[in-house]
């Protein structure tokens, strides 16, 4: 697990049993608790030419730039991969 952990350069998290626990996208701290299916059907709504926003709550609305997209992605999905595994 600590391989992939290295190679995340856009998601901060870590591992716990089954789950991911997300501490932050781009530098913008997202909290959240996910299993693979639960990241997998993230990353099928990200559109790698269209920029897209997470609401953190009733005040914050995090915006992701476009040119993070496609990392992002492939990083939802490695580490979806990786709680397969598990």
């Amino acid at each position: 697990m600590s391989d992939i952990l290295d190679q995340l350069e856009v998601i901060d998290g870590y591992f716990d049993d089954n789950v991911f626990y997300m501490r932050g996208i781009g530098g913008y701290a997202i909290e959240g608790r996910y299993k693979a299916k639960g990241l997998r059907s993230l990353a099928r709504l990200i559109d790698e030419n269209e920029p897209f926003s997470f609401i953190v709550d009733k005040e914050t609305i995090v915006h992701v730039p476009v040119e993070l997209n496609k990392r992002i992605k492939q990083e939802l999905n490695m580490i979806a991969d990786e709680l397969d595994t598990i």
